[in-house]
C-alpha cells in the first residue's frame, strides 16, 4: 500500500492573520481612478470579506518567492450573496463583479478568476483593460447563493490557455471586487489561496 503525500502552501498570510476591519498586514491596496475603494475585513474563519458599494480596487499579497511553473493545483473557497446580474465581462460599462481572485505573473500578466453574471462557466478572454490582462470565468450570478464554492485551478495550464504562451512565475495574488460601472452594492468572503504540489 503506497501514500501520497502532497505540499500544501499558503500564498499568503491570510490563515494566520487576525480577525479584524481592514486588510491583513503585509496587503497592498491599489485604488482604481475615479472609484472609491472598496472596505475590506477578515472574518473570524480567516477569510477576506469584500463589501463594495459603488466601489472599486484591488487587495494583493506578494509572494514570499515566486512560484515558478510547475505541476500543482490552487485551491480556495468563496462565496456571495449579491448577484449582479446586469453585470457583462467583456463589456466595458458593464463589467462588475462582486468577486474576482487574481494572480500577478513575472512578466506583469494578471490572471482574474471571475465570479462572472451571464456568461458561461470556463469562459475566458482578454480584458477591454489591455493585453496583459486575462479572464476566466468560473461562477456566475445563479451561483450566488451564499454557500461557499470550492475552487482549484491549475494556474499555468490557464495562463497558457488565456495567454496563448509559455507561463511565467507567479509573484502576486490577491482577490478584488468592483462594482463602480453599474454603481451596485455587492458583499462577498474569499478563503487563503493554497498552492498544492504532487
Amino acid at each position: 500500500m503506497s501514500a501520497t503525500l502532497l505540499a500544501l502552501q499558503a500564498l499568503t498570510n491570510l490563515s494566520l492573520a487576525p480577525a479584524g476591519p481592514g486588510l491583513p498586514h503585509g496587503w497592498t491596496l491599489q485604488r482604481v481612478k475615479g472609484a472609491a475603494a472598496p472596505t475590506f475585513a477578515v472574518t473570524g474563519g480567516h477569510a477576506l470579506r469584500i463589501e463594495a458599494d459603488g466601489a472599486a480596487a484591488f487587495a494583493s499579497y506578494r509572494l514570499r518567492s515566486p512560484l515558478r511553473p510547475r505541476a500543482g493545483t490552487l485551491s480556495w473557497q468563496w462565496r456571495t450573496t449579491t448577484p449582479l446580474r446586469d453585470a457583462a465581462l467583456r463589456l466595458r460599462a458593464r463589467d462588475d463583479a462582486p468577486a474576482r481572485v487574481f494572480l500577478v505573473f513575472a512578466d506583469g500578466r494578471m490572471l482574474f478568476y471571475s465570479w462572472g453574471a451571464r456568461e458561461s462557466r470556463g469562459e475566458h478572454f482578454l480584458s477591454w483593460t489591455g493585453a496583459n490582462r486575462g479572464v476566466l470565468v468560473l461562477e456566475g450570478a445563479d451561483d450566488a447563493d451564499g454557500s461557499w464554492h470550492m475552487e482549484r485551478r491549475d494556474p499555468f495550464a490557464d495562463y497558457r490557455l488565456v495567454f496563448n504562451g509559455a507561463p511565467k512565475a507567479i509573484v502576486a495574488a490577491g482577490v478584488s471586487a468592483d462594482t463602480d460601472q453599474l454603481r451596485g452594492r455587492a458583499t462577498a468572503e474569499v478563503s487563503e489561496l493554497t498552492w498544492e504540489a504532487p
